[in-house]
């Protein structure tokens, strides 16, 4: 049973109770393939993403996130801004009623080498997919925006389509 449930643009999702989540969300390519992570609260494929901590900046948290969910060790210098996603809508709702508005700052790194890569306890796995495939993996709906941009950004032609928002 997931833990958490994600909304966007859903007219029934739950109302936060909670102060907002701010954090980073990271896409990261190597040879026109993204990381994907499996991930174990709602058992559907995303990106690396999460909280920041009142200590660091997003880019920090996002190359913290990036060594703590994947092993992957980003270089500052390889790390692009992609964009702020603040859309009152995006909700995630956890199991013990908490519900919080998320808010990403996103970033993208485009890899030469192709590192090795180890689960976090909060994955069920990684994969390397071609964006062609996308359409094969339930993504988690606040990554959808992300990844769209990041395509729309690279002028990447693909047949990607979300399935209907995640439920």
């Amino acid at each position: 049973m997931p833990t958490a449930l994600y909304f966007m643009h859903d007219p029934f999702a739950p109302k936060p109770n909670k102060p907002s989540r701010f954090g980073s969300a990271v896409i990261i390519m190597h040879h026109g393939q993204i990381l994907l992570e499996h991930r174990k609260d709602n058992f559907r494929w995303g990106i690396v993403s999460g909280d920041i901590r009142d200590t660091e900046t997003f880019k920090n948290c996002a190359i913290r996130r990036t060594i703590e969910e994947t092993g992957i060790h980003l270089q500052n210098e390889k790390i692009h801004e992609l964009g702020l996603f603040d859309d009152p809508s995006r909700i995630v709702s956890y199991l013990d009623g908490n519900i919080y508005r998320v808010v990403h700052m996103a970033y993208y790194a485009e890899l030469d080498t192709l590192p090795k890569t180890i689960p976090s306890k909060h994955s069920i796995e990684l994969k390397w997919v071609d964006p062609l495939d996308l359409e094969d993996y339930p993504i988690v709906v606040t990554h959808q925006e992300l990844l769209e941009r990041y395509f729309a950004l690279k002028n990447m032609q693909h047949t990607m389509q979300f399935a209907i928002r995640e439920q």
